[in-house]
């Protein structure tokens, strides 16, 4: 979500007064979540007449009529137009760690340039990005779990030189003095890099990348990266924002990850903390291929509700990252009722494929309830085609049943062990299975 600069730095100087060895006052302004749900449902219902088009009775017509009607609100509304797909080419691969001891097969970066329609500022006119790739001992085809990193791919590997070769700006809170023992303090175990060998272990390849090589998540720099990404025709308020761009960027690696034969191309799960979990969820709502979506803390215009007056306000959101929408969601500032699209109906472009979204109960700026009412809210479409109705009922007790998950661990905004453990259960317990049948039931090519 959108705490990431102002929340480090006062995360940082919280830890480095020692408030939390004496659980001092800085804490009082973190109060835990109550572990009761609170507020109303998501609205408007799913399944509901919307604008001018009926009631929805079948899957046929959620997936004829409803859905293609939601994907452009939230392209108009939200996220602006998403980029147009026109494929990739192989730059270049560069094995960077060869099978040792462990699990661990190989790691290597494979360098993709994207195709666009238009040139942009990018070093030779199309973004370039590097995708550090680790496939685990044995014989695949493997599951591979994919996600974006917030500073680069040398903190993946801060050992192994050459991982980062993009040239493109960090945001502020990149590169800091902050010591590697305080960032895992306040962020946790894995704030910068996953559990590799626990991923290899369990039989999961590992896909990363930087979605800043596409866009900067730098405001200002942000902007002729945008313009140059949006569809030719676009109105001015519906421009690209950096959410769909990272979300266009996941796409195009599955485009990659799906053409590796060490990979099986029906198990690709996405995963994104905070930014990147909106980014998973946007990617996986307009590309049918992702198995599943794990979303953690992903907050407003992620999992969350955004009608709730709970957690990051419209007007917050848009003013310190105007880059990450189409300049349109600005106008919902203070008045966020007005739009007629919500998070439920975002997930519910998912069904039925598993997702699971994570919160932290120190996190009230994420709103772990709005994101619990948007997952009962999108739970209708879920039945429709057939899935086993959401029926958990405590924010802290997951039912560990059915392909819709929730989860609210104890701490703040970060990347805990817990974290990698409730999302390597969850896709452990639904992603689908190794086969060589179609694509999965109920969705369209």
């Amino acid at each position: 979500m959108g705490l990431g600069r102002k929340f480090v730095f006062g995360a940082v100087l919280m830890v480095a007064g020692l408030a939390l060895s004496a659980g001092g006052c800085a804490l009082q302004r973190l109060p835990n979540v109550s572990k009761e749900i609170t507020g109303p449902p998501a609205s408007p219902p799913v399944l509901a007449a919307f604008q001018s088009d009926p009631a929805i009775i079948t899957q046929q017509d959620w997936q004829e009529r409803r859905a293609p009607l939601l994907r452009i609100r939230f392209q108009s509304e939200i996220y602006g137009a998403m980029p147009e797909a026109l494929g990739f080419e192989i730059v270049s691969r560069e094995v960077l760690q060869k099978p040792e001891k462990g699990a661990i097969g190989t790691i290597e970066r494979i360098t993709i340039a994207l195709k666009t329609s238009q040139l942009g500022p990018w070093t030779g006119g199309r973004p370039v990005v590097d995708m550090i790739l680790m496939t685990p001992k044995g014989k695949g085809p493997f599951p591979v779990i994919a996600g974006g990193t917030f500073c680069g791919n040398d903190v993946l590997l801060p050992k192994q030189s050459g991982t980062r070769t993009a040239d493109m700006a960090l945001p502020p809170e990149c590169g800091g003095d902050a010591p590697e023992f305080l960032i895992k303090a306040i962020f946790g175990l894995h704030a910068n890099a996953p559990p590799w060998e626990t991923l290899a272990e369990k039989g999961y390849a590992l896909a990363s990348w930087h979605p800043g090589d596409v866009v900067p998540d730098v405001p200002l720099v942000a902007e002729p990266h945008l313009k140059a990404l949006t569809p030719i025709g676009t109105p001015p308020d519906q421009r690209t924002g950096a959410i769909a761009a990272w979300a266009w960027t996941t796409s195009r690696m599955v485009d990659v990850l799906s053409d590796d034969p060490r990979l099986d191309p029906k198990r690709v799960m996405l995963w994104g903390h905070s930014r990147h979990g909106k980014a998973a969820l946007l990617a996986a709502a307009f590309d049918p291929r992702p198995a599943a979506v794990w979303a953690l803390q992903s907050g407003t215009a992620g999992a969350a509700l955004g009608r709730d007056d709970v957690g990051e306000p419209v007007a917050d959101i848009t003013s310190t990252f105007p880059h990450w929408f189409a300049p349109a969601y600005k106008a919902y500032a203070g008045k966020q009722a007005d739009l007629d699209v919500d998070q439920h109906q975002l997930i519910a472009l998912l069904a039925p494929r598993p997702v699971l979204i994570g919160t932290g109960r120190r996190d009230q700026w994420g709103d772990p309830h709005g994101s619990f009412r948007a997952l009962k809210g999108a739970d209708p479409v879920y039945q429709l085609f057939g899935m086993p109705a959401f029926t958990q009922s405590k924010l802290r007790e997951p039912e560990d049943k059915g392909v819709l998950g929730f989860y609210m661990r104890p701490g703040l905004h970060g990347i805990h062990t817990e974290d990698w453990d409730e999302a390597l259960s969850f896709f452990d317990r639904t992603a689908p299975k190794a086969s060589a049948n179609g694509p999965i039931s109920g969705l369209k090519p």
